[in-house]
């Protein structure tokens, strides 16, 4: 598999807006009308991305707090259109290198509901640590409050998948 992560274009958002619907997708992410992607796309604190194997869009990503002194860098949305193919393993590590080595990130920072354990055993894998719960943080669909997981990793923590595996 040769994946490669480049930036959104206006011609991605179609497939970006069929990932975020994805049966398997939306119980993760809430869908973002098509005007906030192309917001984020043209925001000089979001990169906007999409994951491609040959000319195919299979996924996106978009990390945030780009302007921050910090330097710490928001994983706030990752999607892949196919599941079990360890393609989350080569996105993830392609999105931690995009951070870490071209943004120059010292930390990169996500969170995630608890009860997403594919996505919880995809980070752990690649060594980010879990920070706890913040309590009622994410509006669900039907208007309850759920906890979500913080977790992060610093760029000194990090290694690419084959030196993991």
């Amino acid at each position: 598999m040769a994946l490669k992560l480049r930036e959104t274009v206006e011609q991605d958002l179609l497939a970006v807006l069929a990932i975020e619907a994805d049966p398997d997708v939306a119980p993760w992410i809430t869908a973002w009308p098509l005007e906030r992607h192309r917001n984020a796309i043209s925001d000089a604190g979001e990169a906007h991305m999409v994951f491609c194997e040959r000319q195919e869009t299979v996924g996106f990503l978009l990390l945030a707090g780009l302007r921050t002194p910090e330097r710490a860098v928001e994983l706030r949305r990752i999607a892949l259109s196919r599941r079990g193919e360890r393609l989350g393993t080569a996105a993830l590590d392609l999105a931690l290198g995009y951070a870490f080595d071209v943004l120059g990130a010292v930390r990169v920072w996500l969170d995630v509901l608890p009860a997403n354990t594919r996505a919880l055993r995809l980070y752990r894998s690649a060594g980010l640590l879990d920070e706890g719960l913040i309590e009622d943080a994410h509006l669900l669909p039907g208007g309850s409050l759920a906890a979500l997981r913080l977790m992060s990793i610093r760029a000194e923590e990090w290694s690419p998948a084959p030196e993991r595996a």
